[in-house]
């Protein structure tokens, strides 16, 4: 288990919660739960070190979501749509009071010592700390700017957020899906 920052612990409990309600997005692969955080609690990721607590990480607006799609790709050194020819769902997630750290504000990441930069990193050091001391005081998730600069990420601590996440919609993401969301910059409207 990554140690505990007793300072930083004591300045996000100060900062407090903020009840969070929205829409978000999250793409996963066809079969695997769009509520299940397994992945990021096996291998951590940037709201969460590994092996200690689940986390599912949502985008919001859509925007989001395509740029840490991108950010997926280009670590992959490949593209957007070469990933999407492997089955993927968009899903539409509600988020109904949900009590998170709201980082996204610059007085709120001037408290923690945190800059956008951090945020954009690839060394999560700081951001899983963060997050970790999050959990630990019992919020259910970090409100965030999103790494790729487009929109904000909600990295949602599975166990607290289960009842404040609801799947509204799931539909296939695919090549064309993208370039539609790009084009437009929202999901085609289904009459």
């Amino acid at each position: 288990m990554t140690q505990l920052d007793d300072e930083l612990v004591e300045r996000i409990d100060q900062l407090g919660a903020t009840s969070w309600s929205g829409a978000t997005y999250r793409y996963t692969t066809a079969r695997r739960d769009p509520l299940s955080g397994a992945g990021a609690r096996l291998n951590g990721g940037r709201w969460n070190p590994p092996d200690i607590f689940a986390t599912v990480y949502l985008g919001t607006p859509l925007s989001a979501t395509v740029g840490e799609l991108d950010r997926l790709a280009e670590s992959q050194g490949s593209t957007p749509e070469r990933l999407l020819r492997v089955p993927y769902l968009l899903h539409t997630v509600a988020v109904t009071e949900l009590q998170v750290l709201d980082l996204t504000g610059p007085a709120a990441l001037d408290r923690l010592g945190l800059t956008l930069d951090d945020i954009a990193d690839d060394d999560w050091t700081a951001c899983q700390a963060i997050g970790q001391a999050a959990w630990f005081l019992g919020l259910g998730g970090v409100l965030a700017p999103s790494a790729s600069g487009a929109g904000l990420v909600l990295a949602a601590f599975e166990t607290r957020a289960a009842v404040a996440l609801t799947v509204e919609d799931s539909t296939p993401f695919t090549p064309e899906l993208l370039a539609t969301i790009r084009a437009t910059g929202q999901l085609p409207t289904t009459s």
